[in-house]
């Protein structure tokens, strides 16, 4: 075994060395190369292989060290215990479960104490702790603790958690400058759980926002919704009327009643497209991705939005060529983001003094992006705004959420493209995003 190699190395320098060496010897030279190797092995690491490599550098360490248990306790912020999350430990010592919700103010609570304070605690015999750690000293002789080291964990000046080490089987003496170098240890170790945590909180941002996104588009479908159910529920109602009235009739004419039938059932069909096509925005669950006809979808967004359009008195046009190449992505998201810039253009124009005109195009500028563009004759973007225009609840309308543009952001970035805004040279403003076409050597586009 690695570490009974390195102690019988010690103990042979022992045989012709003083204690001062046996101590100082070849531990500190490995302790100096450890301390690189540790710094560059979490600068290489991924996220997702933090934990397994603050555990194998904990048995490193603990051996480097020739002490016999290594720990990494954590904050939960939720209810503010320390647990142990890492542990590694010499065949025989005890540790503790990892994971185990444990109150440390109950079994260690004047150590506790100096853990949230910042203070570092090293204790060459347990024996030395003072009165007010009687209950410590309890617990530490439960588990067989003879020393004891104890290094907050801090990130950004906040402690987070602790690492510790222990020795067992015999008692061990810490040199100021093995605390030293043990408070990189956990500079290095915090720095690592702080990027792990980061990571974690913007996957769960990256999905609050995906629901948000839902959410908040609500409002905006609801009067397109409306616009659109009103079409097929009206002319569903109108159908129903004339039928009635023939079928009244002495004479019904047969035909033109199965005609009214038939609209009504072409009619309802579109209705519960519709809806539909709204409740797919708000289901959970991974979306499912299939190829998209850009031209088809956008022609979907002119439907949808031009009662708006004509109710403002917005001139809207679309330019949109014959032959374009398929997506990959979910439609229903990706008609969602087309309608948030639709929406937002109509906002600004309205709030102008100018004409009103949005213009949505459709293009493939570069061979493996399809472009889609809406351009307003509204009142443009201030400088200042623009490099904030599409961060989550920024907003430059006294209303307005700051979701709409983050929307669209998130729904491109998730198709593998990219969005943009540009100010027009003579008024208004431009937003684009950019698709990959679909991928599909049997598609002849």
């Amino acid at each position: 075994m690695v570490g009974r190699s390195e102690e019988e190395n010690g103990r042979s320098v022992g045989a012709t060395a003083s204690p001062a060496e046996v101590t100082r010897g070849p531990v500190v030279v490995d302790f100096e190369n450890l301390l690189g190797d540790l710094s560059a092995a979490f600068v290489r690491v991924s996220v997702e292989e933090i934990d397994d490599e603050i555990e194998r550098w904990l048995q490193r360490i603990v051996v480097a060290m020739d002490v016999d248990r290594g720990n990494v306790a954590q904050l939960d912020p939720a209810d503010g215990i320390l647990y142990t999350t890492h542990q590694w430990g010499r065949e025989g010592v005890i540790t503790p479960d990892k994971g185990r919700k444990v109150n440390s103010l109950q079994l260690y609570p004047w150590l506790t104490g100096k853990i949230f304070s910042g203070e570092t605690v090293a204790l060459s015999s347990v024996e030395e702790a003072p009165p007010e750690a009687a209950v410590d000293l309890v617990s530490g002789r439960r588990i067989g603790t003879k020393s004891n080291i104890t290094i907050p964990l801090r990130v950004g000046g906040v402690v987070v958690g602790a690492l510790l080490f222990g020795a067992v089987f015999s008692e061990k003496a810490w040199t100021e400058k093995e605390v030293q170098r043990l408070k990189l240890v956990a500079e290095v170790f915090g720095n690592a759980l702080e990027r792990k945590r980061a990571a974690a909180e913007h996957r769960q941002l990256s999905e609050e926002l995906r629901r948000v996104s839902q959410v908040v588009t609500m409002g905006e479908l609801t009067a397109s919704l409306a616009h659109e159910l009103n079409q097929p529920l009206g002319a569903i109602l109108n159908n129903a009327r004339a039928a009635r009235r023939l079928l009244a009739s002495k004479t019904p004419d047969l035909a033109e009643v199965d005609g009214a039938l038939d609209d009504i059932i072409r009619d309802d069909a579109r209705a519960v497209e519709i809806v539909r096509d709204v409740r797919a925005i708000f289901r959970r669950g991974e979306a499912k991705t299939a190829p998209v006809d850009i031209k088809e979808l956008l022609l979907d967004v002119d439907r949808i939005v031009s009662a708006d359009a004509r109710m403002k008195n917005i001139s809207l046009s679309m330019d949109v060529p014959d032959s374009l190449p398929m997506v990959r992505g979910e439609k229903t998201h990706l008609t969602q983001a087309v309608l948030n810039l639709v929406f937002n253009a109509f906002d600004s124009v309205c709030e102008s003094d100018g004409p009103r005109e949005v213009i949505i195009r459709a293009g493939q500028n570069e061979p493996d992006l399809v472009h889609i563009t809406v351009r307003d004759s509204g009142a443009g973007i201030e400088a200042n705004a623009m490099p904030r225009l599409f961060d989550p609840f920024f907003t430059t309308k006294s209303t307005g959420m700051g979701m709409g543009l983050a929307i669209v952001r998130s729904i491109v970035e998730n198709h593998g493209g990219r969005v943009r805004a540009t100010q027009n040279p003579d008024r208004g403003a431009t937003m684009e995003f950019a698709l990959p076409v679909e991928s599909n050597p049997g598609h002849s586009g």
